[in-house]
């Protein structure tokens, strides 16, 4: 058996392979464990939002078949309904059968004739088919049953047999009193009274309605129209819109049943705890039937009968966990494969760029001794990345080099651009000279111009400073408008400055291009009664300064568009030429050290320019010197 001892190199290179694998499979877990958790989340959302809306689909169709079939027997019934009232306002409505039912002197043996001949009009009437679409095949064609019940005012109440039958016929209304639905007609409390009722007629079971008969002449009450119709007629109906499970209701005021496949005709489910929920006039309530929870819709008819439709929840959720295991099962099966299609990705990608980071820590590459090796993997982003990251090497290598000398030359220019902004004193020593020059020859003309010079170049130039005071800002226009004023003799500049105003703050250089504007486009082509007003107020924390000309004019809604441009870049030219430039730099010098909320504005005047800035004011901070009102 033999032995490998190692030296001490040895293990360091053991240790060294080791650690280099461990950062490998860092890298392979940290890509892995993420993005496998990433996958499985988005398959468990995806599944169970895909699982969730198949079950609401399902439950909804459901749902949506028994309301359908709820709503297909109510239109069928209903229209059933208003045929049986159609033919009662017939038999009210119909003038021939009034005059046969007239109170008449005659003997009542010559009355037989009208008799008979309402007995016939009855008996036609009843002949009509309550079904004509919707009949059973299991089931014959059913009639209705029209009757009157008359008072003694009706002309043909002699002739008329003393009992009363629910067959089509005339009858007295003798005997009626004890009818509970007669009871009800004669209360007035409406105007029809419907109600469901045993009988040896046709199958039995009969809806009857019944309405009051009047003269229509005399409006009396002559009697009472009976109009009544099988049960098995609206058999068809509910055959035609089955429930696959659960079963419909007809029941009336009462709540006694007038059909169902469940319960028995008459069957009284007044007592019934679900009656309590049927509120309104439609609409849909959950119950528990032998200890099931069922859905029961319904609708209210015209004569204030209900429609119910009653479903047992389990039948419109019947799919549900079907769907649910379905759904956890595809979610299940697509993590596994998601998993192993996941770590052969994982493992083509982070073995290559594992090898490129061990080669990139190499001392050797990281002192730029030696160039990064280049290890070819197959993968053309990786291999990309190993030769643009030896470029960037040798790149950053010459740009550490040329960092120092661009750095030198950037503290260079600006020590120029220091020594350009010294004070001109050479400037100011020439104007002193041509201002000497000009009093020893007697020009005072001269001398005052070279005075005024002076103050535009000392007030301008402000020792560099941004900020001046307004009344520095106002001596600095009226320098420039006095050296002006010698070229238009009829120049007149009027100032008026409160003197609370005048330690004012404010960004310089504003007032002086202003009247340039208007002296070199307001009074282009004038030169007699020239006028430049300069004014200051406040206006809440703002300090408003407005120079005024009665020049030629400007269009403010032009020159405010042309405010509101974005800056160009440079080397762009500027819309509004050269007034546009100028106005355009005021403007953004006070919004570049006020803010968006300042700057200038034009305004529309009836005859010259009127233009404001719009600067910050702070009265705490103003400094308190003399006024200016010329």
């Amino acid at each position: 058996m033999k032995t490998r001892h190692y030296g001490c190199n040895g293990v360091w290179t053991m240790m060294e392979h080791l650690r280099r694998r461990a950062a490998g499979t860092r890298l392979l877990s940290r890509l892995t464990y993420p993005i496998f958790l990433l996958i499985v989340t988005f398959i468990a959302l995806f599944s169970t939002a895909a699982s969730y809306m198949m079950i609401r689909v399902q439950n909804d169709h459901s749902l949506k078949m028994a309301e359908q079939s709820l709503q297909f027997v109510y239109r069928n019934i209903r229209y059933q309904f208003d045929t049986m009232d159609n033919l009662a306002a017939f038999v009210l409505n119909n003038p021939a059968l009034d005059s046969l039912l007239k109170p008449s002197v005659r003997e009542a043996y010559e009355a037989i004739n009208d008799y008979y001949t309402l007995q016939l009009n009855l008996e036609n009437m009843s002949l009509l088919s309550l079904l004509n679409d919707f009949g059973s095949a299991q089931s014959v064609k059913q009639s209705y049953v029209v009757s009157m019940a008359l008072e003694p005012e009706s002309g043909l109440y002699a002739l008329a047999p003393e009992a009363f039958y629910p067959v089509t016929g005339i009858f007295k209304s003798e005997g009626l009193d004890t009818r509970d639905w007669y009871s009800r007609l004669k209360q007035g409390d409406s105007s029809t009274v419907w109600w469901g009722e045993k009988t040896n007629v046709l199958s039995g079971t009969m809806i009857y309605s019944a309405r009051k008969k009047g003269n229509l002449s005399g409006g009396r009450s002559i009697g009472t129209v009976i109009i009544g119709a099988d049960t098995g007629s609206i058999k068809g109906v509910f055959e035609n819109a089955p429930l696959e499970e659960g079963y419909h209701l007809l029941l009336d005021e009462g709540g006694r049943v007038i059909y169902s496949e469940q319960y028995g005709f008459l069957e009284d489910l007044s007592a019934m705890p679900y009656m309590e929920l049927l509120k309104g006039k439609a609409g849909t309530a959950l119950v528990k039937l032998n200890r099931e929870q069922h859905r029961m819709m319904y609708e209210t008819m015209e004569n204030g009968w209900r429609l119910l439709a009653v479903v047992p929840e389990r039948h419109l959720s019947r799919y549900t966990y079907f769907i649910a295991a379905l759904g956890a099962a595809t979610a299940v099966a697509a993590s596994f494969i998601a998993a192993y299609l996941l770590r052969k990705i994982v493992v083509r990608v982070t073995v290559p760029i594992t090898k490129l980071v061990h080669a990139m820590q190499r001392p050797e590459v990281v002192d730029f001794k030696e160039p990064l090796p280049c290890h070819h993997t197959g993968i053309y982003e990786v291999d990309e990345l190993n030769q643009q990251f030896a470029g960037m090497l040798v790149t950053i290598h010459r740009l550490i080099e040329r960092s120092f000398t661009e750095e030198i030359e950037r503290k260079q220019l600006q020590l120029e651009l220091l020594q350009a902004q010294i004070n001109p004193h050479f400037l100011y020593n020439t104007l002193d000279l041509i201002n000497c020059r000009a009093i020893l020859a007697g020009d005072r003309e001269t001398s005052r111009i070279v005075l005024s010079l002076a103050d535009v170049f000392r007030y301008g130039l402000n020792q560099g400073q941004t900020w001046i005071s307004l009344e520095d800002e106002i001596k600095q226009a009226e320098a420039y408008l006095h050296i002006q004023s010698m070229m238009l003799e009829q120049l007149a500049v009027v100032t008026d400055v409160p003197r609370e105003l005048t330690g004012a703050r404010i960004v310089h250089l504003i007032l002086q291009p202003l009247a340039e504007n208007a002296v070199k486009h307001g009074f282009a082509f004038r030169r007699e009664e020239c006028l430049i007003h300069i004014a200051a107020r406040t206006e809440g924390q703002a300090l408003i300064l407005r120079v005024t000309d009665n020049g030629r004019g400007c269009d403010p809604g032009e020159l405010n568009r042309l405010l509101r441009q974005p800056p160009k870049e440079p080397g762009q030219r500027q819309d509004g030429g050269e007034r546009g430039y100028g106005i355009l730099n005021v403007h953004r010098r006070i919004q570049l050290y006020c803010g968006e909320g300042y700057g200038l504005r034009y305004l529309a005047a009836e005859r010259g320019t009127v233009v404001e800035a719009v600067l910050p004011y702070d009265a705490e901070r103003s400094v308190l010197t003399g006024g200016c009102h010329v």
